[in-house]
């Protein structure tokens, strides 16, 4: 009951979609502030229960801080920089994209997304794990409802692929018959005119199939025109080649800003003031709640039937370690952005915010901001304070040696 005509190219758009997310998704995980305290100076309680429900009563309020800006630091303490003038790198992968790969992947693709070729048995009775070739009728009311007749479907009896009760009403059914079966479709279907409804499925048994371990796939001109937009595989190709290059260059992008990363974690030593560590993950644990949470319902209700029996304690232990990393890479670019004396640019700041909204479907700044922090405010400072650091790391990226196709351990080698 589902058309599955062009499948696997909106199956590739939307894997295409997920890695441009990724190359957006900023490597920071938490709101910067800047202050002259000295490191670790810790002003307030952060990371227990208590704290955890005066920030939920602070994020329905929508006025306060975040734990986290509320904790200060010296940054020139807390980070002490490396030479990141010409950071010298080197990866094994040389993102170019080849004829081979381009072939490879378009046979896979496709084949993967053809329909399988069956041949007829001589069972005569349905069971259960059987593949049946059927006809079938749907009706709502004695009128035929769209989406619920096909013919000569081919559908494996237990794979609960239709609603309950299709599959169940086929087992003993002999080839040549033709079976009644008075369903209810489920209260939270998609359809709403089918949703929670009674309906009657007229099928006739076709025949029992099964897998035709003979039969080759053939990536042919009658197969794309059938399957996806195009007319001929050379187009279908030049179309796999755009994407494999589209996606090499954001692995590229990608994986040069995490090696560059990976250099300055190397070349910096960064003191980690953890009152500020245990503010950030008390400020994601809101958030998480916020986000996730239905009302009413506690974290750890939700950890326990979401996670298998998960408790607070374990989600916030495994927090603050991925935290920790993060915080990390985040104060060391706030001393290159300091120390660049860089600031933010609000109109490029404003048209990157519009981008984010239009690429991921918000109405409005404030549930944009709202998204990334406890609250609206808190949002928007974090939002500013990545967007500078990641401007900080862009020059970082651009001023450093990058060899491509070259292993790690030739460029020791070489320098050497």
């Amino acid at each position: 009951m589902v058309d599955n005509t062009k499948k696997f190219y909106n199956n590739e758009e939307g894997i295409w979609n997920a890695m441009k997310r990724k190359i957006l998704t900023i490597m920071l995980a938490a709101v910067i502030t800047l202050s002259a305290a000295a490191c670790g100076d810790e002003k307030q309680e952060s990371g227990s229960s208590s704290q955890s429900q005066t920030d939920n009563k602070d994020e329905k309020e929508g006025d306060t801080q975040s734990a986290a800006e509320q904790v200060s630091y010296d940054i020139d303490k807390c980070v002490k920089l490396g030479d990141y003038s010409n950071i010298k790198i080197s990866l094994e992968n040389d993102y170019k994209v080849t004829k081979a790969q381009v072939d490879e992947y378009a046979l896979s693709a496709a084949e993967s997304n053809a329909q399988p070729v069956y041949r007829d048995t001589d069972k005569k009775k349905v069971e259960d794990g059987d593949i049946v070739n059927i006809d079938y009728e749907g009706k709502k009311d004695g009128v035929a409802f769209q989406g619920g007749t096909s013919a000569g479907y081919h559908l494996t009896i237990g794979s609960n692929s239709f609603i309950d009760g299709f599959e169940e009403g086929l087992i003993g059914a002999k080839v040549g018959d033709t079976v009644e079966l008075n369903l209810t479709f489920p209260e939270g279907y998609p359809s709403q005119d089918l949703a929670g409804e009674d309906v009657v499925f007229t099928v006739k048994v076709n025949k029992i199939v099964e897998p035709d371990p003979d039969a080759k796939f053939e990536l042919n001109d009658e197969y794309v025109q059938q399957n996806t937009e195009f007319q001929t595989v050379k187009e279908y190709k030049e179309n796999v080649r755009q994407y494999l290059e589209s996606s090499s260059k954001s692995d590229k992008e990608r994986d040069t800003r995490q090696a560059v990363i990976d250099k300055l974690m190397e070349i910096c030593e960064v003191t980690m003031p953890q009152d500020l560590l245990d503010a950030r993950v008390s400020d994601y644990v809101i958030q998480y709640t916020n986000n996730n949470c239905k009302e009413g319902q506690s974290l750890t209700d939700f950890l326990a039937q979401s996670y298998n029996g998960m408790t607070e304690e374990d989600f916030r232990a495994d927090i603050k370690s991925e935290m920790e990393v993060n915080l990390e890479t985040e104060l060391i670019l706030e001393a290159i952005v300091k120390k660049e004396k860089m600031e933010l640019d609000e109109e490029a700041f404003k048209k990157f915010v519009q981008e984010q909204m239009s690429t991921y479907g918000y109405e409005s700044e404030e549930d944009f901001y709202k998204s990334n922090g406890v609250n609206a405010k808190a949002g928007e400072a974090y939002e500013k304070k990545v967007y500078v650091c990641n401007r900080a790391l862009d020059m970082v990226v651009e001023n450093a040696s990058v060899k491509y196709g070259v292993s790690s351990k030739k460029q020791d080698d070489a320098e050497k």
